[in-house]
């Protein structure tokens, strides 16, 4: 690896493998969202066990989450606004949206519903304090722009995560009585059913994906070092794979949604998904990277790009369709097609509307500099 990297920066700019591996996240994590929502597949109590389940909770699981995590790290080495206080901003902002998005996809639907008679068994302040990726997002920036203002170096803050992801783990022990404050410190550890991503668990990625960046914007012979990673990855995940099921762990547990095993991740599941991720990365890499120039290049950046307004979209498009599906009766279904497919037009529909918001917002950007 040394020996393909320079002291100075030689990779600057958007990478083209990073918007590639988001692009395929997006209808990933769209389509596990439809499924969760309008599936009626019991995700909870029964692990993935039929190809249609492994498939959807697998790309919905490690392709997603993990993927947005890791590339968000690069994306801290990367950004021309990297001083502490520039994080800070970034994360107050992110957590402000985040509850927004909360409160405008559950909460205002719990409040209709309560006006016009519909009960609901739903917790209104965890549904409005729910530690989702955006939430999540905002306490990653603060952290790093915390550790930045130490003047912490990478490879301490990767070591900080890995440790924090042991301590998080350990709380799950713990038992707390429903409340605001329980909500509220599930933006740190693992509190409950409102807690999707607490800050302990999961900062982990965004932290490896902060030491991706620094050797890759170091990076003079990308086929090389994508090549290499690439093999030691494969031979990593393979031999891991083989071990963890030859003690008689269920590789599955690291998909999405069943029980609590993949919201509360752990270095078994950190060590099984970054393989993943590298293979993903440099998949894309070598069987994409000529399209970087064409018009279909500037599609992939566009959705990498404005990720965050096609996940508030795509997030709001899904509830209050929920919300019109039980106002009109309709059942969830156990249609692969009728998922898949939904996913897909809920997909569409998000990034067409996403074009307004977007021209708005870089108007506004115009006007101010």
């Amino acid at each position: 690896m040394k020996s393909v990297l320079k002291s100075g920066k030689i990779n600057v700019g958007r990478q083209f493998e990073v918007d590639c591996v988001k692009f395929f996240a997006i209808p990933f994590m769209v389509c596990i969202h439809f499924y969760e929502q309008f599936g009626a597949y019991d995700f909870v109590n029964v692990i993935p066990n039929t190809m249609f389940r492994i498939m959807i909770e697998f790309v919905g699981g490690p392709l997603a989450a993990p993927i947005f995590m890791f590339c968000m790290g690069i994306g801290m080495i990367y950004t021309k606004h990297s001083s502490s206080s520039d994080f800070k901003r970034r994360g107050v902002k992110l957590l402000t949206i985040g509850y927004a998005l909360n409160f405008f996809r559950q909460t205002l639907l719990q409040l209709i519903g309560m006006m016009v008679g519909i009960e609901t068994d739903i917790d209104i302040i965890g549904g409005l304090l729910c530690v989702d990726i955006l939430p999540f997002a905002g306490m990653a920036f603060l952290f790093i722009g915390l550790m930045k203002k130490c003047k912490f170096s990478t490879i301490r803050i990767c070591e900080m995560a890995f440790l924090m992801q042991a301590i998080g783990i350990w709380t799950t022990k713990l038992h707390m009585k429903p409340s605001a404050f329980q909500n509220l410190l599930g933006l740190i550890v693992p509190t409950g059913k409102w807690t999707s991503f607490p800050l302990t668990l999961w900062i982990v990625y965004p932290a490896l994906g902060m030491l991706f960046g620094k050797y890759l914007e170091k990076c003079e012979d990308k086929d090389r070092m994508y090549r290499n990673l690439m093999f030691y990855s494969m031979v990593f995940f393979a031999v891991y794979t083989v071990g963890l099921l030859y003690i008689g762990f269920d590789i599955r547990k690291n998909f999405a949604l069943y029980k609590d095993s993949y919201y509360h991740h752990n270095i078994i599941s950190t060590l099984w998904t970054i393989p993943i991720i590298i293979i993903a990365l440099s998949t894309c890499h070598f069987l994409l990277g000529k399209l970087e120039q064409t018009k279909l290049g500037e599609f992939i950046r566009y959705l990498s790009e404005n990720l965050n307004t096609i996940y508030i979209i795509q997030w709001l498009i899904i509830a209050y369709s929920v919300a019109i599906s039980i106002l009109l009766g309709i059942d969830k279904t156990y249609s692969p097609i009728i998922i898949i497919i939904g996913g897909f037009i809920v997909t569409f529909v998000a990034v067409i509307l996403s074009i307004p918001f977007v021209r708005i917002k870089r108007n506004r950007k115009l006007k101010t500099n």
